[in-house]
Parts: C-alpha cells; sequence; structure tokens
C-alpha cells in the first residue's frame, strides 16, 4: 500500500472528524507511509462544508481550521491540470483532474455516483469501507 497516491474526497475528512476519530485517519496515513494528494478546491471543499450551518452544532472555526492544518501537512499539494469537465456534479471534475495530474493510483469517496463515473473513467476507486479494511 505505500505505493499508492491516494485521493480523499472531503466527505472522507468530514467523515473522520464529525466521527471524532481524525486521530485513526491520521495514524493510518502516518503509520503506512501513504502518499495522500490535495488542491486548492479540495481544501476549499473542506472548509465551505464545515462552515455549513448544518454542522456547527458539530464543529466550529477552531476545529475546520485545525482540519484544514492536519490536511495541508498530511497531503501534497498539486494544482491540477483541467482536462475532465464531464461528470454528472460539475463540483467533482477536479477530484478527477487532480487524480490524473498527481498520478493518483485510488480515489477514495463516499458519493457513490462520483465513485461510477471515476471507474468509467478507468480510474481505481474505493469506499471509506474499503479503505480502511486495506489496514
Amino acid at each position: 500500500m505505500q505505493n499508492e497516491v491516494f485521493i480523499l474526497d472531503s466527505n472522507i475528512w468530514i467523515s473522520y472528524l464529525l466521527s471524532r476519530r481524525i486521530q485513526i485517519l491520521v495514524s493510518i496515513i502516518l503509520k503506512h507511509h501513504l502518499t495522500v494528494l490535495t488542491s486548492e478546491q479540495l481544501v476549499q471543499e473542506l472548509q465551505s462544508v464545515l462552515a455549513r450551518p448544518k454542522f456547527e452544532k458539530y464543529v466550529n472555526l477552531t476545529d475546520i481550521e485545525e482540519l484544514s492544518t492536519l490536511h495541508l501537512k498530511l497531503c501534497q499539494f498539486v494544482v491540477p491540470k483541467e482536462t475532465i469537465t464531464t461528470l454528472s456534479d460539475p463540483k467533482d471534475n477536479f477530484l478527477i483532474n487532480l487524480y490524473l495530474t498527481g498520478k493518483a493510483t485510488v480515489l477514495v469517496s463516499g458519493d457513490k455516483e462520483l465513485l461510477r463515473e471515476a471507474a468509467a473513467l478507468d480510474c481505481r476507486v474505493m469506499t471509506l469501507k474499503e479503505f480502511e479494511l486495506l489496514h
């Protein structure tokens, strides 16, 4: 698993944060020396989703800032080239572009539609459960 290059969709980071298991994700990344890619769009998506009113009772501004800092420390920053613009949810195009530009080997997401479309584009995809079963 050490040679794999992962992209963790924002819903994966948020799931770990909301379930108060972010340290488990950190441990997985560090213990297995995972290469995880990120981009400006992914950081912005994390911050904007967590700033939604429905998350106010679960996270505060400090939690969001700490996650963003941790995310940037654990991930390699990539500026994706925009080549794919065909996903049914245009907001997800950047993830495929990050995958392609960063030469990722696995996209982990909880979004079934994204996983289906990414697989059709020959991206290797994985659910959160599959990701956790790797270790």
